[in-house]
C-alpha cells in the first residue's frame, strides 16, 4: 500500500518537475532483459502513453531503462504462469497477437519460445482514440497503436520476421490463417469481453490450436466456451508490484494432464 508519507513526497516530486514511476515487483522486473528499449524519442513516449497512462515516461535514459525493466517483467510473470504450456505446446507454424502494442510479447516470446524462423502476425489499430473499459463490449474504433512506433521497437530487437495488419484496412476474420496460436494480453478477454470475439478468433484457429488471454480477476466462463477445453491459471503482474491476474488457456484438442 501507498503511504501517506509516499504519497506527499511524490506530490512534492511532481511540484519540482521530478518524474514519479510507479514501483515495480523486484523479483519480475530485474530478471534477464531479453526485451531490449530503443532510446526514448518524444515520439515513442506519447505512444507508450496512450497504451500505459499510468507511466509519465519522459526521453531519456532513465524512462528507458524503468519501460524496459517493466516490459521484461510484465513478460516474464506470464511467462512463468505458461512455461508448463508452451513446454507441451506442438511448435506452431503461424502465431498471431492480437494488440502488441509496442512489442514487447513479440520480441519476449519469440526469443525465449525459438520462435525466429516461423510466422509471426501481429493485429494492430493505428490511432489515438481509446474507450478502455473492463470486461466491456467490442469497439470497432477504439485504437492507441502506433505502427510505426511497434516497427521501430521489433527492427531495434532484431525481430524481422512480425507481419503487421491494420485493424483499420482488414477485418479479423479475413487475417491470413490459420494460426496454431494465438494470444491477446490486455486487449480481447481483458479490455473487451472475449465473447464478442469468439466466433472470429475460433474461424482463424487450427483444427490443433491454442490460444491464451489476459482475462481480469472476476472473470467467468460463459456458455460459449464449454465446447472448448480451456483452463484458468493466475499470474503475477509486475506492475501493480503486489498485483495479479488471470490468463485463459483455450485449446481446440483436449487438454492433457500437466
Amino acid at each position: 500500500m501507498v503511504t501517506i508519507l509516499q504519497r506527499l513526497i511524490d506530490r512534492g516530486r511532481r511540484a519540482l518537475g521530478i518524474t514519479v514511476l510507479p514501483e515495480l515487483d523486484e523479483r519480475l522486473s530485474g530478471r534477464e532483459r531479453v526485451f531490449r528499449a530503443p532510446p526514448l524519442t518524444r515520439e515513442l513516449t506519447d505512444a507508450i502513453k496512450l497504451i500505459s497512462p499510468q507511466f509519465d515516461l519522459t526521453p531519456g535514459e532513465r524512462s528507458r531503462r524503468y519501460w524496459e525493466a517493466d516490459q521484461n517483467g510484465a513478460c516474464w510473470g506470464e511467462y512463468e504462469a505458461l512455461e508448463g504450456f508452451f513446454a507441451s505446446m506442438p511448435r506452431p507454424r503461424r502465431v498471431l497477437e492480437i494488440g502488441p502494442g509496442l512489442g514487447r510479447s513479440l520480441v519476449f516470446f519469440s526469443r525465449k519460445l525459438g520462435w525466429d524462423d516461423i510466422e509471426l502476425h501481429a493485429y494492430e489499430g493505428e490511432g489515438e482514440t481509446t474507450k478502455y473499459t473492463v470486461l466491456g463490449p467490442r469497439f470497432d474504433d477504439s485504437f492507441c497503436g502506433n505502427i510505426r512506433m511497434l516497427r521501430r521497437v521489433l527492427e531495434f530487437n532484431g525481430i524481422g520476421n512480425v507481419t503487421i495488419f491494420d485493424a483499420h484496412d482488414l477485418d479479423m476474420r479475413q487475417l491470413p490463417g490459420p494460426y496454431d496460436f494465438i494470444w491477446s494480453f490486455y486487449s480481447v478477454g481483458f479490455h473487451w469481453a472475449l465473447e464478442h470475439f469468439l466466433d472470429d478468433l475460433l474461424h482463424l484457429m487450427s483444427d490443433a490450436a491454442a490460444a491464451v488471454f489476459t482475462v481480469p480477476n472476476e472473470f467467468e466462463p460463459f456458455p460459449e466456451l464449454e465446447g472448448l477445453s480451456f483452463r484458468i491459471v493466475a499470474f503475477k503482474m509486475v506492475w501493480p508490484k503486489d498485483g495479479y491476474l488471470k490468463l485463459l488457456v483455450i485449446e481446440k484438442k483436449t487438454l492433457p494432464d500437466r
